[in-house]
C-alpha cells in the first residue's frame, strides 16, 4: 500500500473541522501535496537524441498557455511541458482567462511549486476569450520565439527542440505546427496500438522533416517567430472568443512573403474542443467562417485545393495502420456473438433492449439496411499492427465495447495514468460490438480494435499482463494467456456480474461464476464486492475506487441552485430501477410541482411514455457532467444496489445533496443522515419522504453537502493508479514497484534528477524475456 504521509496528515487535520463547508477549503490542502501524474522515464522507443543550438546562441522561447477552466486536461499539459521540455532557454507563461476559483487555486499552487522551468501566471478576472487572451500573451512576452500551446495538449519528449530546429531551417518561416491527432485537415490519427510517445518518436525516426508548406495551420500548438509576429501583427479580435483567428493570421503572413509550415517529425497530443467548446462549434459554422471567407475566400480556396492535391501528409498517413471505421457489426453477426458470449437467453435479452432503444420493432428494417445482416468474408476493418514495447512492462486491458459508461471510464482513466507512471498500457477490443463512442474518451493511445473477437485472440499484442474487464472477456483472457505463457492474467471486477442476468437465467449467471474461476488474480473496488467474491470461493485485492477529483468540483453554492432533481435513467439496465424511479418522481412532482426533474443517460427517453413534466438531457459525455451536477440541488440514485456508486461521489463533489441506494459497495462511503440520505430502493414511500425532506429543508441539504465534500477527498484516480501499478509490478517480480529504469521515484522529478532519456541502471528482471539494448529498430 502506498501512503503519502503529507496527505494523510492533511486528512487528519481536515477531519477536525466539523463545521467547515467550503469545498475549496478542505480540498486545497489535500491537493497541493499530491504527487505528479507523470513518472515515466522515456527510453529510446519514446524519444530520440536531437541536436540543438548551443545554449549561448539558442533563441529564447516563451511557452504561452492560455487557460479557461478544465483543470483535468490542463494538469497533464503542464506536467508534460515540464517533464519533456529539454530546451535550455524556455519559460512558461500561463494566461488564466477568468477560470473559476477551483482551477485558479490549482494553477497558482502548481506554478508556485518547485519548477524546473521558470513559470509566470497572468490572470484576467473576467474571461476575455481565446483571441484577446492570446494577444495578451503576444504583448507580454519578449522571447525570440514563442509557442502558443492549448491547455488540452500533451507534449512529447524533445518537442520544443524539434520545433525550434524546424523554424531555424529557414529564416522566412513564420510559424511551425507539429503533427497531431486533432488538427482539422492536418490531423493524423494515432495508429492502432501506439501511444503518443511511441508514435512521436517513430515519426522522428522514420519521417524526414521537410517543413512542408501549408496554407493555414492549427493553433493548438504553434511556434511563432517574433520577427514575423511583429511584422504580421497580432490575432484579429473580430474573431471573438476564437476559431479562425490563426487561419487569418497565416493568410496575412503568406501575403507578406512568410512561410507557414508543418513538421512531420514532431507530434503533440490534442484533445480538442474543451474550453468554450459550445461557443466555438456554433460560431465557427456561422460568423467566424463567414468573416474569414469574406476576406480570403478566393485566394484560400485556390491555395487549399492545391494543398490537398499535393497531399503533403500522404506518406505519413499511409505508413501506419489506422482504424477505418467504428461502424457497428451486422445484425445477425452481432446476435451470434451474443449467443457465443452469454447464451441464447442473453442474446435475446440484449437484442430486445437494443431494438426498444432504437424505437421499437418498426425500426428493424432500417437497422438492417444500415448495418447489414452478416459480416462479409473480407472485413473492411484492418488487422492492427501496433507497437508493443520491448523495453518497459506491458499491460493490456481487454474491453468488449467503448460504451458511454462508468466502467469504461474507470478503465480509460487507469490506462492513461498507468502510461504516465511508466507502463506500456493499452486497451484491446474488437468490432463484435459497436465502437462508435471510442472517440468520446481522452486516451493517450489508440486502442487495438480487431475485426472480431477471434482475430483479437489470435493476434493479441505481446503483453506481460493481460486484464479482463467483464465476465465475457475473462474467457478471452484465459485463451490469450494460454498462447502467451509468460503473461500474467488479472481480472478487474467492477461489479457482481451475476446480477447482469435475470435471476431466472441460470445459464447466464453460471457463465459469470465460471468466468471468476478463469482468472486467478483479481482487483475489486470495495470490501462489499470482495465479500461477494469470497462467497463464490474467490479472493481479490481491494483497490478503492478512483474518482477524478480534477474534473468534479462545486461551482455554485447550494442556496443559489434551482430546485432541480437530477437522476440517471437507464431503462435497458433493470438493476438501475428505471420504473421505480419514474413512479417516485411522479409522486414527488404531484406533491411539489415547482420542482424540476431532469433525467440523463437514455438516448430515447420519450419512447417510454413518462407522463409528467421533466427535462430530457439525453446521453451526456463525461466532460458535461460537472455542469449538470452544479445546476442541480439534489442527485438521486435508486439502483437495486451500487457496486461503486460513481454518481453519488460525482454529485457530492459538485455540491449537490444526495439520495442514494443503501445497498452494495456504495457503503464504502455513504453515511445515512451524515453525507447522504440512504434509502431502501424498494421502499418507495420512504424514498418520496426523503426527497421531500431535502426539498423542504435547506439546512439539511447544506449539512449533507458539507460532509460530502469531505467524503470525496478519500478517493483519487492517482492513488488508484499507483496502487494498481504496485500490484501489477509485484506480479512481475518487482516487489518495490516499477524499477527506476521505467519510472522516476515519487520524490524525484525527471528534470531534477537529469534530462529525460538519460541512461539509468538496469532493472532486476527483464520484461517478457525480450529486453533489448541498443539493437535495431523493431515493430510488432
Amino acid at each position: 500500500m502506498i501512503r503519502n504521509e503529507s496527505i494523510v496528515m492533511v486528512r487528519a487535520r481536515s477531519a477536525k473541522r466539523k463545521g467547515r463547508m467550503d469545498p475549496l477549503g478542505d480540498r486545497e490542502e489535500e491537493r497541493v501535496g499530491r504527487l505528479p501524474l507523470i513518472r515515466m522515464r522515456p527510453n529510446h522507443e519514446e524519444t530520440l537524441p536531437v541536436a540543438s543550438a548551443d545554449t549561448a546562441s539558442a533563441p529564447t522561447v516563451d511557452i504561452v498557455i492560455p487557460v479557461h477552466n478544465e483543470w483535468h486536461v490542463l494538469r497533464p499539459c503542464l506536467e508534460s511541458v515540464e517533464a519533456f521540455t529539454e530546451y535550455p532557454k524556455a519559460r512558461i507563461l500561463i494566461l488564466d482567462d477568468g477560470s473559476d476559483a477551483f482551477v485558479r487555486g490549482r494553477i497558482e499552487a502548481w506554478a508556485g511549486g518547485p519548477r524546473s522551468i521558470p513559470v509566470q501566471v497572468r490572470r484576467n478576472e473576467t474571461a476575455l476569450g481565446f483571441v484577446k487572451n492570446a494577444n495578451r500573451g503576444f504583448r507580454e512576452t519578449s522571447g525570440d520565439m514563442l509557442v502558443l500551446l492549448n491547455s488540452d495538449t500533451v507534449v512529447t519528449p524533445a518537442w520544443l527542440t524539434r520545433l525550434v530546429n524546424a523554424a531555424l531551417s529557414d529564416r522566412r518561416i513564420a510559424c511551425v505546427m507539429p503533427m497531431s491527432n486533432q488538427c482539422s485537415f492536418h490531423s493524423l490519427d494515432i495508429p492502432m496500438g501506439w501511444n503518443v510517445f511511441q508514435y512521436s518518436a517513430d515519426l522522428g525516426r522514420r519521417m524526414k522533416r521537410t517543413c512542408f508548406d501549408a496554407v493555414t495551420v492549427g493553433g493548438f500548438c504553434l511556434l511563432i517567430r517574433r520577427q514575423a509576429l511583429d511584422e504580421v501583427g497580432h490575432y484579429d479580435e473580430i474573431f471573438g472568443l476564437g476559431y479562425g483567428e490563426e487561419s487569418d493570421w497565416c493568410m496575412r503572413a503568406r501575403s507578406l512573403g512568410w512561410r507557414v509550415v508543418g513538421t512531420e517529425d514532431t507530434f503533440v497530443y490534442h484533445r480538442g474542443k474543451v474550453s468554450f467548446k459550445n461557443y466555438k462549434e456554433e460560431t465557427f459554422r456561422q460568423g467566424n467562417y463567414r468573416t474569414f471567407m469574406e476576406r480570403w475566400g478566393q485566394e484560400y480556396s485556390a491555395a487549399i485545393s492545391e494543398y490537398k492535391r499535393m497531399d503533403a501528409l500522404r506518406q505519413v498517413r499511409e505508413a501506419y495502420v489506422r482504424m477505418e471505421s467504428p461502424a457497428p457489426p451486422p445484425v445477425v453477426s452481432a446476435f451470434v456473438d451474443r449467443i457465443r458470449d452469454g447464451g441464447a437467453g442473453h442474446a435475446v435479452t440484449e437484442a430486445g433492449r437494443f431494438v426498444r432503444d432504437q424505437g421499437g420493432a418498426r425500426q428493424i428494417p432500417a437497422i438492417v439496411r444500415q448495418r447489414g445482416l452478416v459480416r462479409p468474408r473480407n472485413s473492411r476493418h484492418p488487422l492492427p499492427r501496433g507497437f508493443q514495447s520491448k523495453v518497459r512492462p506491458r499491460v493490456t486491458y481487454v474491453l468488449e465495447k467503448f460504451s458511454i459508461a462508468g466502467g469504461v471510464l474507470s478503465i480509460v482513466q487507469l490506462v492513461n495514468r498507468l502510461t504516465l507512471l511508466g507502463w506500456d498500457a493499452k486497451i484491446a477490443t474488437h468490432h463484435g460490438h459497436d465502437q462508435e463512442h471510442l472517440g468520446s474518451y481522452m486516451l493517450y493511445h489508440h486502442p487495438y480494435v480487431f475485426p472480431s473477437a477471434e482475430a483479437m485472440i489470435d493476434g493479441f499484442p505481446k503483453s506481460d499482463i493481460v486484464v479482463a474487464s467483464l465476465w465475457s472477456t475473462a474467457e478471452k483472457v484465459s485463451r490469450i494467456v494460454r498462447r502467451m505463457p509468460d503473461a500474467v492474467p488479472w481480472y478487474f471486477v467492477q461489479d457482481d456480474e451475476t446480477n447482469f442476468f435475470h435471476e431466472m437465467d441460470i445459464q447466464g449467471r453460471q457463465r459469470v461464476l465460471d468466468s471468476y474461476a478463469l482468472v486467478p488474480n483479481k482487483i475489486v473496488k470495495s470490501r462489499w464486492l470482495l465479500e461477494r467474491l469470497k462467497g463464490y470461493g474467490h479472493g481479490a485485492e481491494v483497490v478503492p475506487l478512483g474518482f477524478d477529483l480534477d474534473s468534479f468540483y462545486s461551482l455554485v453554492p447550494q442556496e443559489e441552485r434551482p430546485m432541480r432533481i437530477l437522476a440517471m435513467a437507464r431503462p435497458r439496465t433493470p438493476r438501475r430501477g428505471f420504473e421505480r424511479l419514474v413512479r417516485t418522481l411522479r409522486e414527488v412532482k404531484s406533491k411539489r410541482p415547482e420542482v424540476e426533474v431532469a433525467l440523463f443517460g437514455c438516448p430515447n427517453l420519450r419512447d417510454y411514455g413518462i407522463d409528467f413534466e421533466y427535462t430530457d438531457l439525453g446521453e451526456v459525455p463525461n466532460e458535461r457532467l460537472r455542469s449538470l451536477y452544479n445546476s442541480s440541488a439534489i442527485v438521486l440514485d435508486l439502483s437495486d444496489y451500487q457496486a461503486l456508486g460513481r454518481i453519488g461521489l460525482e454529485g457530492m463533489a459538485c455540491g449537490a445533496a444526495t439520495v442514494l441506494t443503501r445497498f452494495g459497495g456504495i457503503n464504502e462511503y455513504i453515511r445515512d443522515g451524515v453525507n447522504t440520505l440512504a434509502v431502501d430502493p424498494k421502499d418507495e414511500p420512504s424514498i418520496v419522504a426523503a426527497i421531500l425532506r431535502l426539498v423542504d429543508d435547506p439546512d439539511l441539504r447544506g449539512r449533507l453537502v458539507g460532509e460530502g465534500f469531505r467524503t470525496v477527498n478519500r478517493f483519487s484516480c492517482d492513488d488508484e493508479a499507483r496502487r494498481t501499478s504496485r500490484l501489477f509490478a509485484a506480479s512481475l517480480g518487482f516487489d518495490d514497484g516499477l524499477p527506476e529504469e521505467f519510472a522516476w521515484p515519487d520524490d524525484e522529478g525527471p528534470l531534477r534528477a537529469g534530462r529525460a532519456g538519460e541512461g539509468t541502471r538496469a532493472s532486476a528482471r527483464a520484461v517478457g524475456g525480450e529486453r533489448s539494448r541498443g539493437g535495431p529498430e523493431w515493430r510488432s
